[in-house]
């Protein structure tokens, strides 16, 4: 991640432009619905409401039906009400969203700068790690391992990024060397 910002410091930030776009989109265009509905529920429950109302005080509807009847409106009330506030506040989060991908490259900038590897960092980048079964024997074991990133999420990189001199050769222990090869998922 960190050479592809290097040498591409553009193409990195469309990656996580589209990636972090489409899916705050999504989640914006499906809460803003979500509101959409809850506020005209609400409109028509006060509509009920007061066409109950006006049915009782003409005579249409007995007080026995009214009593029951408001008392289901007002509780469904309550209700939208909760979940209006609720879908304003998770829209608000939603639009904080958006200056993520910032923060995310000046965690990767950071993490360039740095000579070593610290714990504060790494939680400042990842978000979780998910580690994968070890496949094949021998010299030909691999285990497939996948970096979320916070604020991001999983980032797919183009094959174009990935170049030999990206891969990184460790001597874990006396006559073992263990090679990270990065490939996309």
């Amino acid at each position: 991640m960190a050479s592809y910002l290097a040498h591409d410091e553009e193409g990195l930030a469309d990656i996580l432009a589209k990636k972090t776009n489409a899916e705050f989109l999504a989640k914006k265009k499906a809460t803003e619905d979500a509101l959409a509905r809850a506020v005209s529920r609400n409109e028509k429950v006060s509509e009920l409401y007061e066409k109950v109302y006006e049915d009782n005080a003409c005579g249409k509807v007995t007080d026995e039906w009214f009593l029951e009847l408001s008392h289901k409106y007002e509780v469904e009330r309550m209700e939208l009400k909760e979940a209006i506030a609720a879908l304003h506040e998770k829209l608000n989060t939603l639009e904080g969203q958006e200056s993520k991908k910032k923060a995310f490259l000046a965690g990767v900038r950071k993490f360039m700068e740095m000579g070593t590897l610290t714990a504060p960092l790494l939680h400042e980048l990842i978000d979780h790690i998910d580690v994968y079964e070890t496949e094949g024997t021998g010299k030909n074991r691999t285990q497939r391992i996948v970096i979320y990133y916070r604020f991001v999420g999983y980032i797919e990189l183009p094959e174009t990024a990935l170049c030999k001199s990206d891969n990184y050769k460790a001597d874990t222990r006396q006559g073992v060397a263990v090679e990270y090869i990065p490939q996309p998922a």
